[in-house]
């Protein structure tokens, strides 16, 4: 693993860290390959809706900058297919949980190896209910910032027979997987939860959402029944894709024509950005 802190190599940064004590930031998870981000775009405007949202936006200049460093110096060390994770945080500074006026951010970026999903894509995955849930706060809905607390317990609860578990709001509406969003299929239309006010907005659930023309996609507000009732069911993210799912709390599921198409245009896209 290789990491830069402000834009030297460095893997250390300061105790008073915002980031460390009161989780003050955001993160992004980029797949990288020779000579190629994929959707970096979106990661990217993402990390800049984030840090608005907190209050300690990149200026034109400081967007400039990461971009340059990305291409310049991060890029030219991907020999194979990789992650690229940037975190931004508010640095040092402020009095208790008040932020500083005028932040100064840490940046800090990491290559570090992939994961490899192609058992999952080609076989399919199972599922269960979490017993955590996700907290509804339109303050923080959407981004992904360094809070993860939720998303970690439900690590620990997941069983070794799962792959990801599922996760509601207080409500008991579904909003999105652990680490990953959540789609169904029924009757040739496309479902998945709204994130309006709980959840991580995924580049790919983006991608799937508004760059693909064959399905019509409903947003909404959904219970555990609408999805068992689906005909096919899948979970994406930027690092692993479209993986079906073949199995919800112990109730079976095909991999469907729908979840292998989908896959196809999408791998089809990602290929289009790598070349």
């Amino acid at each position: 693993m290789t990491w830069f802190v402000n834009y030297r190599l460095d893997n250390s940064v300061s105790v008073a860290d915002r980031g460390l004590a009161y989780s003050d930031g955001v993160f992004e998870t980029i797949r990288a390959v020779p000579h190629c981000f994929l959707q970096i775009e979106d990661h990217l405007s993402r990390l800049y809706r984030g840090l608005s949202k907190l209050a300690m936006p990149f200026s034109n200049e400081q967007q400039l900058t990461l971009k340059r460093f990305l291409y310049s110096q991060v890029l030219p060390l991907i020999k194979e297919e990789s992650v690229v994770k940037i975190m931004v945080t508010r640095g040092v500074g402020g009095r208790g949980y008040l932020p500083p006026e005028n932040c100064i951010h840490s940046i800090v970026i990491g290559i570090l190896p992939a994961p490899d999903y192609k058992a999952q894509q080609e076989k399919g995955v199972s599922l269960c209910v979490s017993p955590v849930p996700v907290s509804s706060n339109r303050f923080l809905a959407g981004i992904k910032h360094l809070n993860r607390l939720e998303n970690v317990m439900a690590k620990r609860f997941l069983m070794a027979s799962d792959f990801e578990a599922i996760m509601l709001n207080t409500d008991e509406k579904l909003v999105e997987c652990i680490q990953s969003n959540l789609f169904w299929c029924k009757h040739g239309v496309l479902y998945t939860p709204s994130l309006q006010t709980s959840g991580v907005q995924g580049t790919y659930r983006k991608a799937i959402i508004e760059n693909q023309a064959e399905y019509i996609v409903q947003v909404g507000c959904f219970s555990l029944s609408d999805l068992m009732a689906a005909d096919e069911v899948f979970i994406t993210n930027s690092l692993m894709g479209i993986v079906p799912v073949i199995g919800v709390t112990g109730v079976s599921f095909p991999i469907g024509i729908h979840t292998r198409k989908l896959q196809i245009l999408m791998q089809a896209k990602d290929m289009h950005g790598v070349h």
